[in-house]
């Protein structure tokens, strides 16, 4: 339900970072795409059956911690995804190579802390024996024993080390190609696949009350995307082609400029197409 947020982030950081204007279109599928992820998550909480024990019901309860963590790996999400797109802006860098340092980085950064963590004894309280293993932050020697007992949890590891890593390559290509916020819209339709496979497993019972979040949750990321223009013109006054338009109409010709312009948000500008087009003039 909090991963809504994600989009907010993003788009902020990005009018501060980088400086990218965010328009009336934006911000409305900002507010559909959150509000769909919300009333997702409250659905799911109200109407979900909870496992029954001696005939009474055992509720878990939201953790304050859990949606303080949540909130604060939004923001740290969010910087990434900036991050990215202004590295990805300012040099050429392959998608694929990109994660990959990012990866060796990662196992880098770990290979340093995952030892310390070993030995940094935890504190008493609920708190703390949420957030730590054996009375420590870490214990990856049981981590590796359980992987040795149970081989299915080393099945699903690969398969994760796997998906993160084609997840990961998708979504910097999209920031390269596209725009961070566009990457946070996609990124929060995660929930939409996640609930469809969920229910094929029997994992997640079908709350027909869900597909109201879930039509808001893609309208919004179709607007923002302008993949939807809606036929309002404070709608669509500042989307790509309209202001495409208005340059060709100001310059009174039609330019190949405007053409790129008008591009959708994903299309690649082809530097050598370009080279060709003003050579054959």
């Amino acid at each position: 339900m909090m991963r809504g947020f994600i989009v907010i982030v993003t788009a902020a950081m990005a009018m501060i970072f980088l400086g990218k204007k965010q328009y009336a279109h934006h911000f409305i599928s900002m507010i559909l795409i959150t509000g769909g992820v919300t009333m997702v998550g409250a659905f799911n909480i109200i109407y979900s059956e909870d496992k029954k024990d001696g005939g009474e019901s055992k509720s878990t309860p939201t953790k304050p911690l859990g949606i303080i963590l949540l909130l604060i790996a939004q923001l740290f999400t969010g910087g990434q995804f900036i991050t990215e797109e202004k590295l990805l802006s300012g040099y050429y860098l392959d998608p694929f190579y990109a994660v990959g340092l990012e990866g060796m980085f990662g196992c880098i950064v770990f290979a340093i802390i995952l030892p310390i963590m070993q030995y940094v004894d935890c504190g008493t309280g609920d708190m703390w024996d949420q957030l730590c293993t054996n009375g420590h932050l870490e214990d990856t020697p049981k981590a590796f024993s359980d992987m040795g007992y149970n081989s299915n949890i080393l099945i699903e590891s690969i398969g994760i080390i796997i998906s993160i890593a084609c997840f990961n390559a998708c979504g910097v290509a999209v920031t390269k190609y596209a725009s961070a916020p566009q990457r946070s819209t996609v990124d929060t339709c995660r929930t939409l696949f996640i609930w469809v496979i969920s229910m094929m497993l029997g994992f997640e019972s079908f709350i027909w009350q869900e597909l109201l979040g879930f039509f808001l949750l893609v309208l919004g990321t179709l607007i923002y995307n302008e993949i939807i223009v809606i036929p309002i013109s404070f709608m669509k006054f500042n989307t790509k082609v309209e202001m495409a338009k208005r340059n060709r109409m100001s310059e009174g010709e039609y330019t190949d400029d405007a053409a790129y312009l008008s591009t959708s948000p994903g299309a690649m500008y082809n530097q050598g197409a370009r080279n060709n087009q003003q050579l054959n003039k």
